[in-house]
Parts: C-alpha cells; sequence; structure tokens
C-alpha cells in the first residue's frame, strides 16, 4: 500500500509541472507500471535501498509516456489512451493480458479497424523518434527527467507537428501514405506514378528538412 502512496504522490507532484494533456489517473497508470518493473529489475545485492529504485523508475516511466505523447496527433493519443484503458480493466476482470480481439471488443471496433489504428499510432512513434532522436538522445540523463525540461520539449514536439503541416502537398502525401496508410515503398510508387527509389528519396529528405528546420543536429 506504501508503495501504491508513492505512485500516487509522484504522479500528483508531475501533473503541476507538465503539459496538461494527460489525465491524473493515467499518470497513476503509468506510475504503476514502472512500479511493476522496478519489482522485477531489482537487485538488493547493489546495496540501493528499493523505495529509492523505485521511485526513480515510477518517476522515469510517467515522464518517459509523456515525452512519448508529446509528439503524437490527437487521434494516436486517443487510441493509446483507451487501449491502456482496455488492458487495464480486462485485465483485472480476466486475470489475464487480454487478446487483441477482445480488447477491440472492448474499444468498440472491429478487429481490422484495431489492427489499423493501433498501425498507426505505432508508425506516427516510430517517425517521431527518426526526427527528434538525436535530441532527445543528447539530453543529460538528469536533466531528461526534469519536469522544466519535459515542458520544453512537449513545446518541441508540438513545433515538429506544426513543421510537418507546412510541407508541401507532395512531402505530406507520401508521408501520409507511408506513415499512416502503411503503404510500401513500392506502393507509394505506384499511386504518385515515381520509381521506389525516389519516394525512398522524399522520404528521407522530409526527416533532413525536418531536422533543419527544427535545428537538430
Amino acid at each position: 500500500m506504501g508503495h501504491m502512496a508513492m505512485v500516487k504522490r509522484v504522479a500528483v507532484h508531475l501533473k503541476a509541472r507538465i503539459p496538461p494533456f494527460m489525465e491524473l489517473d493515467e499518470l497513476i497508470q503509468v506510475g504503476m507500471v514502472g512500479l511493476i518493473e522496478a519489482a522485477r529489475s531489482f537487485d538488493p545485492t547493489k546495496g540501493h535501498e528499493f523505495e529509492h529504485y523505485a521511485l526513480s523508475r515510477v518517476r522515469g516511466a510517467i515522464l518517459d509516456e509523456v515525452r512519448r505523447q508529446s509528439f503524437l496527433p490527437r487521434s494516436a493519443v486517443a487510441f493509446n489512451k483507451n487501449e491502456n484503458e482496455a488492458v487495464h480493466v480486462l485485465g483485472a476482470e480476466l486475470g489475464r493480458a487480454p487478446t487483441q480481439a477482445e480488447l477491440a471488443e472492448f474499444m468498440g471496433k472491429n478487429l481490422e479497424e484495431f489492427h489499423r489504428e493501433r498501425g498507426q499510432a505505432k508508425r506516427f512513434e516510430t517517425f517521431s523518434m527518426e526526427v527528434v532522436s538525436d535530441e532527445v538522445m543528447s539530453m543529460p540523463a538528469d536533466a531528461a527527467q526534469q519536469p522544466e525540461i519535459m515542458v520544453e520539449e512537449a513545446e518541441f514536439m508540438q513545433a515538429v507537428v506544426q513543421a510537418i503541416e507546412h510541407l508541401p502537398e507532395r512531402e505530406r502525401m507520401v508521408m501520409s501514405l507511408y506513415y499512416v496508410d502503411e503503404l510500401n515503398l513500392k506502393e507509394i510508387g505506384e499511386v504518385l506514378g515515381v520509381t521506389e527509389s525516389r519516394v525512398s528519396q522524399i522520404l528521407s529528405t522530409v526527416v533532413k528538412k525536418l531536422r533543419q528546420q527544427l535545428q537538430i543536429g
């Protein structure tokens, strides 16, 4: 019970210091996952107290989730939030991890819709890492866990979204076909009437352009 109270305290503390797009209950849920991971990975032979170790893991899990969601469009954020809720509720009811079919039914979607929307959310996450990975990796580990830095980072991610929205139509279309519709390079080339290598070049150009606009690297 003491550890669960610690998770709530951390979530409440961080809630007041991070961008307001995540609910307190969601922060607590993410923190609980961090607590479970701390219990699994804790090594008492290293001389650390579990409370201090768990506090660091809980705090880190919450801030990592805030960082991850800062970039995502609202549709992807909403899907991830609903999926997390479904996993939590069904897991408690079933006493095991729910299947994807069970998650889809709980969320009011058929399995095809569930897979498509889940894939879209994951591909947006992949793209965000391609664009901003150097910026994130260059941050000192302690700075990356400071709420004040998280606010700046969330603002940076929003700048990424705005930069994407201002891309030329052709480049936005290529990104949409690849990251949202999940077409491969050959299929995109057929849609646009260009070669597969040209599509690859456009994608690479977009990433480089965004990195230059955002002064990364």
